[in-house]
C-alpha cells in the first residue's frame, strides 16, 4: 500500500470539525458499554453501566474534584458524548494507562470465577505486578504512566494529574465498588478533549515516545510499532526494520488519525478484508470522513450528497463486491489503492497484507461494473425462464464463487484462495479466463448428489454468470467440443434411471455412478466402457426406447470420429449434467411436445 495515501487520508481527517474523534487513541465509551452488555457475570447476571459527571473546579493552579456533587447522567445525549483516551506509547503498548480524562472501568467474575477487568483503567491486573523486596506490588493504570506523564510540561495534564493522585485511593475504592462504571470529569461545561490545545500535546508526546530523531535534519524515524505490517516490516519502510523511511513529525500524527480508517476493510470475505484507500486532488475531508464511516452518524451525515449510482436505476442492482467502491459521492476521477488483508483474529492482533494493487480509477469499475450487470440480468433471465414460479435470483460475484467452491468448514480456505486471486482481476478488468471453476462446479455437484442435494439446475446458472462475466467466456467452446456431446449422449441414457422419476428401476443408481462420474469418465476408453455398462442395464430393465437406442448410436458415432481433439472429462461431464437433468422433464416428454 502507499503509505503516502495513507497520511494524506490521516491529513483530511485532522482537518474535519471535531478531528479528535478520529484519533487512534480516542475511543466512544458507548462502545465499551454496548459490548459489555453482551457479557454475563458467574452468576448470569447482564452487565450494566452506571455514568456520572463529577465537576472539576479550576482554582487557577489546581483542580479540585467535587465528589460531594457527583451526580448520576441520565441524559442520553451527553452519555453519547462521552469519549476517553486510551493512552499507548506504542500501538503494541498492552499495558493499560491512564493518563487524564473520563475514565470507564468495568470489573467482574466470568463463569469460569475469572477475574474480568474492561476500560481504559485496571487494578487488579498481573501484568502490572512488580515484586519488590519479596512484595508483590500492584500498579493501577494511573500510577503506570507516572513516569511518562512527568516528562510532560502541559499545565492542564499536570493539574489534573496532581488532583487525581491526591485522591486516588477514594476514585480506585469507588471503582472497586461498583460492577461497570464511567466516570464523566465536567470542566465548567467542557470535556477533557474540548480543552484548547491538549489533543495537540497529546499528539506531541505519543509522537516524541514513538521515534528517534535524525541528527541534523527535521526527519524522524520510526521506533515503534504504529501502523500494521507486511511480511513483519511495516509498508513503505525496507526489509531491514521500521528506520529505512523517515518522517516528518505531521506524517506520524496524521497516521495516528488514518490508522484505523486504513485498516478498515469495505468488506469482508471470511478471514479477508478488503481494503480500499481513495486518492485524488478533488477530493476533500468531508468527502474521505464519510467514505471511510459509512457505517457510522458521523458529523457530516446530515450533509452528506446522494450516492452516485448513475450506472443502474434498480435499488438492489449493484453486485455486492462493488458496492462501496461505487455507492459514494466521489467523481470518475478518484482512483483507489485496493488492498486485501489477513483480517486478525482478535482486535489485539495485525493485519498482514496480501495483495495490493493501486490507482484502480472509478470510471474503470464502473465500467467493469455495468458489464457485469448486463452478464447478471441475462443468466437471471435464464433461470427464471426454467423457474418460472421462483422468486429472488440474484446473482452476485461473492456470492456464486462461494455456492461453487465452497464447502462445510468455517474457513473455506478453497473459496478464500480463488477470490483472492480472481477478484483483483475483476477490479482491474483482467478477468480472461478462469479454468478452475469447470472442475470445481462439477466436483461440488458430484458432492452434492452422494449427499441428496441434487441441485445442478439451479447451481449451473452461478456457473454461467461466473463464466459470462470473463473476458474470454470459454463456455461456447466448451458446448461445441465433442467431449461435451459425448456426456450429452450419455446423459440422454442415464436419465432413465433419474431418482426423480417415479419408474426408476435402479434408485440407487443416481448416487453411486452420477454421484461419481468424473471416476468413471476419466479417460475416453473408460468413458466407452461405461457407456457400454449403461447399454447392458437398459437392456436388462427394458428401457431401450427409440430416443435412448439414437443416444447411444450418436455416442457411438461421435467416439468414432472423435478424431485429433483432446478428450476432456470435464466437459464431457458438464454435458452429461446438462441433458440428465434438463429441467427435470423426461426426454419422451420433450419429444412428444416437439411432435416426434
Amino acid at each position: 500500500m502507499s503509505l503516502d495515501t495513507v497520511i494524506k487520508i490521516g491529513q483530511f481527517y485532522r482537518k474535519t470539525k471535531k478531528a479528535w474523534k478520529y484519533h487512534d487513541q480516542i475511543n466512544w465509551a458507548i462502545n465499551d458499554v454496548k459490548a459489555l452488555e453482551k457479557k454475563k457475570d458467574k452468576e448470569g447476571n447482564t452487565i450494566t453501566t452506571t455514568f456520572y459527571e463529577v465537576n472539576a473546579v479550576d482554582g487557577g493552579d489546581r483542580f479540585s474534584f467535587d465528589f460531594d456533587s457527583m451526580s448520576r447522567i441520565i441524559d442520553e445525549d451527553k452519555i453519547k458524548s462521552i469519549y476517553y483516551l486510551n493512552f499507548k506509547t506504542s500501538k503494541k503498548d498492552s499495558s493499560k494507562r491512564y493518563l487524564l480524562g473520563d475514565l470507564v472501568y468495568s470489573c467482574y467474575e466470568d463463569k469460569k470465577g475469572m477475574l474480568v477487568e474492561g476500560g481504559n483503567y485496571r487494578m487488579y491486573g498481573t501484568w502490572a505486578d512488580k515484586e519488590k523486596n519479596g512484595i508483590v506490588e500492584k500498579k493501577s493504570s494511573f500510577w503506570l504512566s507516572e513516569d511518562a506523564a512527568s516528562r510532560m510540561d502541559n499545565p492542564f495534564i499536570q493539574k489534573f494529574r496532581s488532583e487525581f493522585r491526591r485522591k486516588a485511593e477514594y476514585i480506585e475504592q469507588f471503582l472497586k465498588n461498583q460492577t461497570s462504571v464511567v466516570l464523566h470529569f465536567n470542566f465548567e461545561g467542557k470535556s477533557w478533549q474540548d480543552m484548547d490545545g491538549i489533543v495537540d500535546n497529546i499528539d506531541v508526546i505519543l509522537t516524541e515516545s514513538l521515534v528517534k530523531r535524525l541528527p541534523d535534519t527535521d526527519k524522524v524515524m520510526l521506533d515503534k510499532y504504529l501502523y500494521k505490517t507486511l511480511g513483519g516490516v511495516t509498508p513503505g519502510f525496507g526489509e531491514t526494520g521500521y528506520k529505512n523511511r523517515l518522517f516528518t513529525r505531521d506524517d506520524i500524527i496524521s497516521l495516528m488519525y488514518a490508522g484505523n480508517a486504513a485498516e478498515k476493510p469495505l468488506m469482508r470475505i471470511g478471514g479477508i478484508g478488503i481494503i480500499a484507500l481513495p486518492h485524488s486532488e478533488q477530493l476533500t475531508s468531508d468527502m474521505v470522513v464519510c467514505f471511510f464511516e459509512r457505517d457510522k452518524n458521523t458529523l457530516e451525515q446530515e450533509d452528506k450528497q446522494e450516492a452516485d449510482m448513475t450506472f443502474v436505476d434498480e435499488e438492489d442492482s449493484c453486485d455486492s463486491s462493488f458496492e462501496g467502491l461505487l455507492r459514494n459521492n466521489f467523481d470518475d476521477s478518484v482512483k483507489f489503492d485496493i488492498i486485501f488483508t489477513n483480517v486478525p483474529a482478535s482486535p489485539a492482533g495485525v493485519f498482514s497484507d496480501l495483495i495490493e494493487f493501486s490507482d484502480v480509477q472509478k470510471s474503470l469499475l464502473r465500467r467493469v461494473h455495468k458489464r457485469i450487470v448486463e452478464c447478471r440480468l441475462e443468466v437471471e433471465k435464464m433461470a427464471y425462464a426454467e423457474f418460472s414460479n421462483a422468486k429472488g435470483f440474484k446473482y452476485h460475484i461473492r456470492n456464486s464463487f462461494q455456492n461453487l467452491l465452497g464447502d462445510v468448514t468455517k474457513d473455506k480456505k478453497k473459496f478464500q484462495s480463488h477470490i483472492l486471486k480472481t477478484l483483483p482481476q475483476i477490479y482491474t478488468d483482467t478477468y480472461y479466463e478462469d479454468p478452475i471453476l469447470l472442475p470445481a462446479f462439477l466436483e461440488k455437484v458430484e458432492y452434492n448428489i452422494r449427499n441428496d442435494n441434487t441441485n445442478f439446475s439451479l447451481l449451473k446458472y452461478d456457473f454461467y454468470f461466473l463464466m459470462k462475466i470473463q473476458k474470454k467466456n470459454t463456455l461456447m467452446t466448451i458446448k461445441d467440443s465433442k467431449s461435451y456431446a459425448l456426456g450429452k449422449q450419455l446423459g440422454i441414457m442415464a436419465q432413465q434411471f433419474a431418482s426423480w422419476k417415479k419408474d426408476c428401476p435402479i434408485k440407487s443408481f443416481e448416487k453411486s455412478y452420477v454421484g461419481n462420474l468424473s471416476r468413471r469418465t476419466a479417460s475416453l476408453d473408460e468413458l466407452v466402457k461405461f457407456a457400454a455398462f449403461l447399454n447392458e442395464k437398459l437392456v436388462m430393465h427394458g428401457l431401450t426406447k427409440k430416443w435412448v437406442k439414437e443416444a447411444y448410436m450418436e455416442f457411438a458415432d461421435i467416439v468414432k470420429d472423435f478424431g485429433g481433439e483432446k478428450y476432456s472429462k470435464y466437459n464431457c461431464s458438464l454435458g452429461f449434467f446438462e441433458s440428465y437433468y434438463d429441467s427435470r422433464k423426461p426426454i419422451e416428454e420433450k419429444r412428444r411436445n416437439n411432435g416426434c
